[in-house]
């Protein structure tokens, strides 16, 4: 009996014993924890600042982990780029470019003819037509061959169109008339015939007539063969906007058949734009609730070969461009001011998800 004992215990205890590990083998790891970038099926990106890359360690950390696509926010402008007529200024936007090379995310370079960051050396000029046009296809020409084949897409012409469907009455309008938007188009495909060319534009998804606007230029282009392949819905939006105006947005443009990008979004929860605002946890779950609706329409409407992806206007609150705009405390962007995940990224994470 004793000796019976004694082998069932040995059996039982050696038994129980997890094998060991193979040589040359280690145990599973442990699943790692979902990101933006790992559950997407498409790119998605943020617009950031080169400043803050070099100078914040967890801006860049961020960046690394959560994104597969980056945009940059100001330093291709033409005011940062191109700050006097002889002189091109690239350290922002190499920055930015070489830290997309060193970590093979996608680059989106934004924005080569835009009204607004506008240098002085531009506003102050004196020519005839002929002149604003050598002007218009020299500083499109220089940026986009500079960056040829390290800039996957460009927003080539940003706002052009005024919410009531008329076109912007911009210095580029005023001196080259209409047809410099599509000649822009022209002028960056003659510069890189490989790189995605985007229009740009906000507020499609509350001005119906601004949609129009933008799908009837869209439509004229490709009637006469100008050279466009996206539009970038930019949607900077908030808590109250409605689901439908959005996901009407979004359809009409992926009628087209062209690249649909949501290129800048934030969502503002400070409707009244209060100086010392404290959002309450109901207004945290309807940002939740707004970017898990507006992920989950991008996945669901846009066919995936029209997917260029989703891209947040920068990574934290501390980074947005709304709190100085509005002069408000807000908090629009998935991370907070110490880059800790928000509701705001739960919700997003959940309607990336196929």
């Amino acid at each position: 009996m004793t000796r019976n004992l004694l082998l069932f215990s040995f059996l039982l205890i050696t038994g129980c014993q997890q094998p060991s590990a193979q040589p040359g083998t280690s145990p599973d790891p442990t699943p790692a924890t979902p990101t933006l970038r790992s559950v997407a099926s498409f790119p998605v990106g943020a617009a950031i600042n080169p400043s803050l890359l070099t100078g914040k360690p967890l801006y860049r950390q961020t960046l690394e982990t959560e994104f597969s696509s980056i945009t940059s926010e100001n330093h291709l402008k033409m005011r940062q780029v191109h700050p006097e007529k002889d002189r091109y200024d690239w350290s922002g936007g190499n920055t930015i470019v070489d830290f997309a090379n060193q970590t093979g995310k996608r680059m989106h370079g934004h924005a080569l003819v835009w009204h607004q960051s506008v240098p002085d050396w531009v506003t102050q000029f004196k020519g005839d037509s002929l002149a604003w046009e050598n002007l218009l296809r020299d500083h499109i020409t220089t940026v986009v061959k500079q960056y040829k084949g390290k800039i996957a897409a460009w927003d080539v012409v940003n706002e052009a169109f005024l919410d009531d469907g008329t076109l912007r009455p911009t210095l580029w309008l005023q001196n080259l008339g209409p047809g410099y938007i599509a000649r822009s188009f022209v002028y960056a495909r003659q510069a890189d015939p490989a790189v995605k060319l985007f229009y740009n534009e906000y507020g499609q998804e509350y001005s119906t007539k601004k949609l129009a606007a933008v799908l009837a230029m869209v439509a004229d282009f490709r009637k006469r063969n100008i050279p466009i392949d996206g539009v970038g819905l930019q949607m900077h939006t908030n808590i109250d906007h409605p689901d439908a105006q959005i996901e009407n947005a979004i359809r009409q443009t992926a009628a087209t058949g062209l690249l649909v990008h949501i290129s800048e979004l934030d969502v503002r929860v400070n409707q009244a734009k209060t100086a010392n605002f404290s959002p309450t946890d109901a207004l945290w779950q309807r940002q939740k609730a707004k970017y898990q609706a507006i992920a989950t329409a991008y996945r669901t409407i846009v066919p995936p070969a029209q997917q260029h992806g989703i891209t947040t206007w920068n990574v934290s609150d501390a980074d947005s461009w709304i709190p100085s705009f509005c002069q408000c405390n807000d908090f629009p962007l998935p991370f907070d001011k110490d880059f800790k995940k928000k509701a705001a990224y739960d919700g997003f994470l959940t309607g990336l998800k196929p």
